[in-house]
């Protein structure tokens, strides 16, 4: 027995031990299939997982920044590329060599080919929830309503008439509900596909770009609906079914798990992050984790994997902190390289030449193509009962019938089960292309003309009648510019002889939520905006109070993305018909006394302002002198002295004008500094006798207003006017010129000054640190340049 038992012991010990010994074999199998060690070994790296994927994502990142290179010039989104790379990599194009195929794309390497694809899948419907903002669902009017459902409707109908009517012969290679999936697909316009196409074509802040977000969003929210209750039906025993109930009230029980336990900590996170900063790294990586946990969970109740994360996205809180912080630093990575391994994992599907029957796919094209037909007619007609132009009207059609990576995980589900077959996934993967590649050209060219906003009449403040009221639009960019703004407001001088009404509109750059918002904070809604919420808004409304209805405030906020942001605010400058914008300069006063950019991307807001403006233009450079007053103050506490150097030019007029408003505030104090070379004085140009008669006017106007002061420099060169400058000491809180000049001392003295084109030479030569040891503000004015001129004929 004792034999037995020590034989016993002996054969499980060796039993134990050839068992590690098939562990470690397998271990070092694993670790052999995914590393080589080398070609000086003889081993083929393209054997092992680790290196055939690094060849598959370079082969991937090269063929698609060249097809994308190529398709430039007809201004066809990034998605088209990738797609057709994804195609040309497949078995239609190079796959076809069988070489490249069993070396690059073999059956070894698409497991990881298909995790990472996974994981981009993942990544980007999590982004494009947490752009999403379903409150537009809410804020969306009548008629983004009206167009969403007509296209959505009309759809329906052609894409079950053309496969009633043609669709049988295509029957034996799909299932018999997918005619019925095709029309819904067909129908629906996914946000997170229209967004970045219209950002790519600059539409995104348009009207018509707004409407087609708009009407995505409620197709999205039919889409979402329509797909639950279809995996719903895949589920054993279909819709009815006890597994069905239990698959349904599983996502409801996962959506409010989302709602209520992950989203109020989202909040908690916001409330810790300080104000204007971005969301700590050590709070965006659990939530990048917890996406991929959310996409677990809603693949383990029977979903799909982006069901989850989707919604997760969703339930980020509005904002910029949290939602820039994600899109942030996950966007670029995913956006660029990982989705893209999904879009191969599809176009590694294609095979155009495994087509058996070239008359079923020409039928098949042209259901497809009455879905498409469909949809813009439907959109069409909607937009022109609310009288939109027939050209935006076709370009929202067009819009709305954008094709991307959403419908392509439709069709690979379909394939996965057994709804179409390859031959079928093929035609529907070369629709996509083609559709979203034409439909992007045709809107491209139906809205290539840049937008000028141009007025029937003279807005400015030269040419403003005496009395009249004064528009100005000023633009804030963050709290800091609030002081410095109502301060020169305040200058202004608001009286109810001269009234002035201000249209305050913050500026916010759009990250994170993907729909641009344009909120007009009307006196009905006023009260319902907290201070915390909108401490701007309320600052300005707050010094409406105090001056007493002698000054009339209309705050907005726009929401928007740099590049288009100008385009608002032209329009309302034109629609309010305001004769001034002013605009803070991108650099701002640091700590250590330099002037550096706060945010690079806000240089180019100014230029697109200055050229499609339809009013005069003040560009605001603060360097501190104009915030140290406080926003308002008594009698004999407000003090503001104003000098301005004029050269001569509309521009300088325009100054000038604004200037001698100013110098009708009992507080302020005017010198006005014109400089004039010897050989000048006499120049009988038409221009200098419209600066002499601006001039002269101020001048008699000084002789009344012991604060308005005039002084005349003749000087002999560009140096003598330099050290006048210089010696004009720092005692003015505000310098004003204007952009562009006519005097050969511009020439002269200010050709090597061009670092800020947006100020002119001039302004950019007051604006740096050689001026009055750099402490004082400037603002730099440039008179209207863009106005229709009506032509009359005559017999």
């Amino acid at each position: 027995m004792t034999v037995s038992m020590a034989s016993r012991g002996a054969y499980t010990f060796l039993h134990f031990q050839s068992n590690i010994s098939v562990l470690y074999q397998a271990e070092c199998f694993r670790k052999t299939s995914v590393n080589s060690v080398g070609i000086h070994y003889g081993d083929n790296p393209l054997n092992h997982s680790v290196p055939l994927f690094c060849l598959q994502v370079f082969t991937i990142f090269i063929i698609t920044r060249i097809v994308q290179f190529l398709l430039k010039p007809l201004r066809q989104p990034r998605i088209v590329s990738e797609i057709l790379g994804a195609i040309i990599v497949g078995p239609s194009v190079l796959g076809r060599n069988e070489r490249f195929s069993t070396m690059v794309f073999s059956h070894r390497g698409n497991y990881m080919l298909q995790t990472v694809a996974s994981i981009g899948f993942i990544y980007y419907l999590f982004l494009s929830g947490v752009k999403q903002d379903m409150s537009m669902i809410k804020q969306t009017g009548r008629r983004s309503f009206v167009i969403a459902i007509s296209g959505w409707l009309l759809t329906l109908v052609s894409v079950g008439f053309s496969s009633f009517s043609l669709g049988k012969p295509v029957m034996k290679n799909t299932h018999k509900s997918f005619f019925a999936t095709l029309a819904i697909s067909l129908s629906i316009t996914n946000f997170p596909v229209t967004h970045p196409i219209l950002a790519e074509l600059n539409l995104l802040n348009s009207e018509v770009g707004r409407l087609a977000l708009s009407a995505a969003v409620i197709t999205d929210f039919i889409a979402w609906t329509a797909f639950i209750f279809y995996q719903g039906n895949s589920q054993e025993g279909g819709i009815g079914h006890r597994k069905f109930m239990w698959y349904f009230i599983s996502i409801i029980l996962l959506i409010c798990f989302i709602i209520f336990v992950i989203r109020p900590v989202m909040r908690w996170i916001v409330k810790q992050t300080p104000k204007g900063k971005l969301v700590d790294k050590v709070y965006i990586v659990p939530i990048l984790l917890l996406a991929m946990v959310m996409a677990f969970f809603s693949n383990t109740l029977g979903a799909t994997l982006a069901a989850g994360p989707l919604f997760m996205g969703m339930a980020v809180p509005d904002g910029p902190p949290l939602g820039a912080t994600l899109v942030k630093n996950a966007e670029t990575l995913n956006n660029s390289l990982f989705l893209s391994f999904f879009l191969t994992k599809a176009g590694l599907r294609v095979n155009l030449f495994k087509i058996a029957s070239w008359k079923n796919w020409g039928i098949m094209q042209l259901i497809i193509l009455s879905g498409y037909i469909g949809k813009l007619v439907g959109t069409v007609l909607a937009c022109r009962c609310y009288r939109i132009p027939w050209k935006e009207s076709l370009s929202l059609g067009l819009i709305m019938n954008f094709r991307g990576v959403v419908e392509i995980i439709s069709y690979d589900h379909w394939l996965r089960d057994q709804l179409i077959d390859e031959q079928v996934f093929s035609t529907l993967m070369f629709s996509t292309v083609m559709v979203t590649g034409i439909s992007s050209l045709l809107v491209s060219i139906l809205m290539r003309n840049p937008r000028i906003f141009m007025a029937y009449d003279r807005r400015t403040i030269e040419h403003l009648k005496p009395h009249a009221e004064l528009g100005i639009l000023t633009c804030i960019h963050d709290e800091e510019d609030v002081p410095t703004i109502i301060k020169l407001l305040e200058a202004s001088n608001s009286t109810k002889e001269n009234p002035i009404c201000v249209y305050v509109m913050h500026l916010v750059e759009l990250v994170g939520r993907a729909a641009p918002m344009f909120i007009a904070h009307t006196s009905e809604r006023r009260p319902s905006y907290p201070t915390e919420k909108y401490p701007i808004v309320n600052a300005f409304l707050s010094y409406e109070q105090h001056k007493g209805g002698n000054i009339c405030i209309q705050p907005f906020t726009l929401v928007s993305p740099y590049k288009t942001m100008h385009e608002d605010i032209c329009k309302l400058a034109l629609d309010r018909k305001v004769s001034l914008i002013i605009n803070p300069f991108h650099k701002q006063l640091t700590i250590n006394g330099q002037m550096d950019a706060t945010n690079l991307a806000l240089q180019t807001v100014n230029p697109n302002i200055l050229d499609k403006a339809p009013c005069s233009v003040g560009i605001l450079v603060d360097r501190g002198r104009l915030s140290r007053v406080p926003f308002w103050a008594g009698p004999g506490q407000f003090s503001y002295k104003i000098a301005i150097i004029f050269l001569g030019g509309p521009d300088d007029r325009e100054a000038l004008a604004y200037a001698s408003r100013m110098a009708q505030h009992p507080e302020v104090s005017l010198t006005v500094v014109r400089f004039l070379m010897e050989e000048e004085v006499e120049d009988p140009k038409r221009g200098w006798q419209a600066d002499n008669y601006s001039v002269g006017e101020f001048r008699v106007k000084s002789t009344r207003n012991y604060g308005m002061i005039y002084r005349e420099n003749v000087v002999r060169d560009g140096e003598e006017m330099v050290s006048l400058l210089r010696s004009m000491g720092g005692s003015y809180d505000l310098v004003m010129t204007g952009r562009k000049q006519e005097s050969k001392l511009v020439l002269e003295v200010f050709s090597d000054w061009s670092e800020c084109p947006e100020l002119g030479v001039t302004g950019d030569f007051l604006a740096s640190p050689d001026f009055m040891d750099g402490m004082v503000s400037v603002l730099v004015v440039q008179q209207q340049i863009n106005m229709r001129t009506l032509v009359y004929k005559t017999e």
